[in-house]
């Protein structure tokens, strides 16, 4: 397993444990920039909170290199690009960012080893993302 990955399933796994991850990560999202309120405001965001568990899941199979996840981030691509769901690349760092924050909040062991992990394991699948 890549090392990233092997730091990044631990601290995620922890951090889910504490049940709060997903709904923090939305609060400190949407706060982060102004176009993201109407962008989510038709959206049911308990599903949103699990299609983005499932994205986060596919982004470290990809990382780990792993076909399914290659595969799934292909998909979650597709969606977002320009001709579907319109995302500007430019707001990638604010989804990094506020999922960085809610992990560190959420994992009581998070530290800067276990961050820089989580900085390169979500650079790796944000660079996928982009068309």
């Amino acid at each position: 397993m890549h090392p990233d990955v092997a730091l990044v399933k631990e601290s995620l796994g922890r951090s889910v444990a504490r049940g709060t991850l997903f709904d923090r990560f939305y609060d400190i999202f949407l706060k982060s920039n102004p176009a993201f309120v109407p962008m989510f405001a038709k959206t049911d965001l308990k599903k949103q909170k699990e299609l983005l568990r499932h994205g986060v899941s596919l982004g470290l199979l990809y990382v780990e290199g792993k076909s399914i996840g290659e595969n799934g981030l292909a998909r979650i691509k597709k969606t977002h690009s320009k001709d579907e769901m319109n995302i500007d690349p430019k707001l990638y760092p604010y989804w990094k960012r506020s999922f960085l924050q809610a992990v560190s909040e959420c994992d009581p062991n998070y530290s800067d080893e276990i961050n820089a992990a989580w900085e390169r394991t979500l650079q790796k699948i944000i660079d996928f993302l982009p068309g």
